[in-house]
């Protein structure tokens, strides 16, 4: 029996677009602050994950909610499970969209929404792929399920979950990557630097910086604030700046307090070095003037050994395999303020070779 798969997705493609719509609406961003005992993860991710498994049940298959957590859409019978990991939540949106990431909207055929490749889009893919074998009564000799997550962007809650109250599959894969398959994945690693000490004896205080939304994003969004005797030449130097980097930003004085905002490119933390850290070009310029306290060792260390420094060769890190390639860090988030000092997420995709290594920064 020959198959034209790509008719089969085409009959379906309408509907397929349209259930897929019905999550890209759902703002699924992990949110703490709304978390309850029923929705563990906050409102957004539950509802999306509710949404999903309403679609497996109106088609007919074997669904269940874990603990709203998780989940599963369940076909067929066999010894051996296949489980095809997928996730319903996302990071947060940012700025700098020119459409609303919660209304989806096709353009030149592309989807534009969050989440939709990252990774409502291809759960939903895996999901017709089932379907479609099912609809065509095609003999599978194993139980599959799609399982459905609602914490992979952040903590992992939901597969600790799933996998404590479910049985585990005997083999799966995630439609979370690149096609066809990748049969392996770099270690993940966050690292929090802290600066601690007084902020002062410099000719310029800083006040607070801010950036980045998620330790493995790439921030596209800087904020700095300070006091500076010299905001006149800070501002001639910036514009200088701006015309010199892929960076946008504004900077505003009043009196002697300047405030500092600069734009860059977000990308996934995995590819730092397709996005443009925002947080690093800041410190970079920052670093050019005369800061005191922790405030200087804050800026010195990202200007120095961070910005642009994907691969961590200056922090004496950098590592290749031959199969996995290199290790990668991004720096996501950044904070400073006087009282508690500084704080920088460096985020690292280590390779296959490399946790020796790393057990030793521990």
């Amino acid at each position: 029996m020959e198959i034209n798969w790509k008719k089969e997705v085409e009959i379906r493609k309408t509907e397929l677009l349209e259930d897929l719509f019905t999550l890209l609406r759902i703002d699924s961003v992990r949110d703490d602050s709304k978390i309850t005992p029923d929705a563990p993860v906050g409102p957004g991710p539950k509802e999306a994950l509710e949404a999903f498994l309403a679609i497996g049940e109106r088609d007919g298959f074997i669904t269940k909610n874990v603990g709203n957590l998780a989940g599963h859409i369940e076909f067929g019978e066999g010894e051996e499970l296949m489980g095809v990991f997928g996730h319903v939540d996302v990071v947060p949106t940012g700025t700098g969209w020119d459409t609303d990431p919660f209304v989806p909207v096709i353009i030149d055929d592309r989807i534009y929404a969050r989440g939709s490749s990252d990774d409502k889009g291809p759960t939903m893919a895996a999901y017709y792929a089932l379907k479609i074998i099912r609809d065509l009564k095609l003999p599978i000799s194993k139980k599959v399920r799609v399982i459905i997550g609602t914490d992979e962007e952040s903590g992992w809650k939901c597969m600790d979950h799933y996998l404590e109250n479910e049985r585990i599959p005997d083999f799966g894969f995630s439609p979370d990557a690149e096609f066809p398959i990748i049969n392996g994945e770099k270690g993940m690693q966050t690292f929090m630097v802290q600066f601690r000490g007084d902020n002062k004896g410099g000719k310029n205080e800083l006040l607070s910086f801010d950036a980045g939304l998620r330790e493995n994003m790439v921030p596209q969004d800087a904020t700095a604030v300070f006091i500076s005797p010299e905001a006149d030449k800070i501002e001639q130097a910036f514009a200088a700046f701006l015309e010199n980097n892929p960076v946008k930003g504004t900077i505003s004085v009043a009196g002697e307090q300047v405030t500092i905002e600069l734009i860059g490119k977000a990308a996934h933390g995995m590819n730092p070095a397709a996005g443009v850290n925002a947080g690093t070009y800041l410190a970079t310029f920052l670093n050019k003037f005369n800061f005191g306290g922790q405030a200087a060792t804050f800026l010195e260390l990202i200007a120095g050994r961070i910005h642009l420094q994907h691969d961590a060769q200056k922090l004496n890190l950098a590592y290749t395999d031959s199969v996995m390639g290199e290790l990668t860090m991004n720096a996501g988030i950044f904070t400073f303020t006087p009282s508690t000092g500084g704080e920088l997420a460096l985020n690292f995709r280590y390779p296959k070779a490399f946790p020796k290594r790393a057990s030793k920064l521990s």
